[in-house]
């Protein structure tokens, strides 16, 4: 009977070996001494058995498990007396998962009892292992060992395959391509190209599956970082990540600011419980606002006064956006900026009466104020002769062509302003008489003496 049954189990063997080869997934060794064989199985699971397992777990994207590896002892009187010890192990089953195995496999025995089982065991753990009561797939005793072997998997299935390249439109070998998430295929060489020239430009927005179906969509499936690992080079690779920091930055300022630090320029996320507060990594410390060193709560030093201003005086009199003058009001301070609204009304009202009471010489552009005397003058910087009402340039040799030309329209008004002549305006006058005595006397002074060099010429 030991005869018959050495028979059976080395066709079985040649059978199994006819199979797989002399590969890592079938191994096996025999002892002429007592009649033992053993050896071990690593059996891949059917992607259909996958499906139904991964349906009753909360597995995510499952397509293949790690294999399952049956050891088995053949003693001398198998298969015509004695059944086959077998060992299972598997990362993702549990101990009650392999002993209910263990009893559909001795089921088997049962059934077949007196012929080789080993290709039925086979065939159960294949195809049929997900209509074995509890069987699942326990994501949380060896989670991650999955997620690599289906990506492993999935590699080498793609790898073995053709593909046409939505890009260049040629058939390439899964192992010169690549699968995007949203499953669209491009040969490495044309994606690579594509995307080396979007960084380089900064486009980093435009990063996103250039296949028409996917540009058709109302949201572009992106391409992922960990896909542009496997297309970039490091130069591009950094350039990405840093175009990345400054578009998270750029897009929400609120909680991001970029370190102003000389020779930095690090971005930097702003602190969460005190307001304003930024530390960069570097070790400055700074504002957000104003993005000088951190000076608490004091209001920020106001740089561009004149610029401020003008924001403020748009969001307060012209009811523009009034975020933005909240905005100044919390940086600067509304006492201060109400302070600086003042001070700029009292120049613009001193600017508006020096350029109604004033006259700009033509060519040097001094401001000069006539406080009496007739309208010809002559600057005090640059000797220029101009008439004082419309602030053109005349003939010092003869001034009064000007006065008298039909197609002047100053004619006949050399004397106009002085009092008792035809257009005398007694408010202006007294208006010019405001300014301190001081000032006054000097302005007296310099337009006297033009006035005696006029008459000296």
């Amino acid at each position: 009977m030991e005869d018959e049954c050495l028979e059976l189990k080395s066709t079985e063997m040649d059978a199994l070996m006819a199979i797989y080869g002399e590969s890592e997934q079938f191994e096996y060794s025999s002892n002429n001494d007592n009649g033992l064989i053993s050896g071990k199985l690593i059996i891949e699971i059917d992607s259909i058995s996958v499906q139904e397992l991964v349906n009753n777990s909360t597995a995510p994207n499952i397509e293949y498990l790690p294999p399952i590896t049956m050891k088995f002892t053949l003693t001398a009187l198998y298969p015509l007396q004695e059944p086959p010890s077998i060992t299972i192990e598997c990362s993702w089953l549990n101990d009650f998962a392999i002993e209910m195995i263990k009893t559909r496999l001795d089921e088997i025995w049962e059934l077949e009892h007196g012929i080789c089982v080993l290709h039925s065991f086979i065939d159960i753990l294949t195809h049929d292992l997900h209509l074995i009561k509890g069987i699942t797939v326990n994501l949380q005793k060896d989670a991650e060992a999955i997620v690599v072997y289906n990506r492993e998997r999935r590699l080498r299935d793609f790898e073995a395959q053709s593909f046409d390249c939505a890009i260049c439109m040629e058939e390439q070998s899964g192992r010169h391509c690549i699968e995007l998430s949203c499953h669209h295929v491009f040969c490495r060489s044309c994606l690579s190209l594509y995307l080396g020239i979007l960084i380089a430009e900064g486009s980093i927005a435009q990063l996103k599956c250039p296949d028409t179906q996917c540009r058709r969509l109302p949201e572009q499936p992106e391409i992922k970082a960990d896909e542009m690992q496997q297309l970039l080079n490091e130069e591009q690779i950094s350039r990405f990540q840093r175009l990345q920091e400054q578009r998270k930055i750029d897009s929400d300022g609120s909680k991001y600011a970029w370190c102003p630090r000389q020779g930095c320029g690090l971005g930097v996320e702003c602190d969460k419980t005190i307001e304003r507060l930024c530390e960069c990594d570097c070790g400055y410390v700074f504002c957000k606002l104003c993005l000088r060193t951190w000076h608490g709560n004091n209001h920020c030093e106001i740089k561009n006064a004149k610029r401020i201003i003008e924001l403020y005086i748009r969001a307060v009199r012209q009811n523009q956006d009034q975020t933005v003058r909240a905005k100044l009001e919390g940086q600067y301070g509304e006492a201060t900026l109400k302070r600086m609204l003042a001070e700029y009304d009292r120049e613009s009202a001193s600017m508006d009466l020096i350029r109604k009471s004033t006259q700009k010489c033509p060519k040097c552009c001094l401001r000069i104020q006539k406080t009496y005397g007739c309208n010809h003058m002559q600057c005090s910087q640059c000797h220029t002769h101009f008439c004082y009402l419309c602030g053109t340039v005349v003939d010092k040799t003869n001034p009064m062509a000007h006065f008298n030309s039909a197609r002047s329209q100053c004619r006949m008004r050399l004397f106009d302003g002085i009092e008792g002549s035809v257009g005398y305006d007694r408010e202006q006058q007294l208006l010019l008489q405001q300014p301190l005595q001081e000032e006054q006397d000097e302005i007296n002074l310099m337009i006297q003496l033009a006035f005696e060099d006029d008459n000296d010429s």
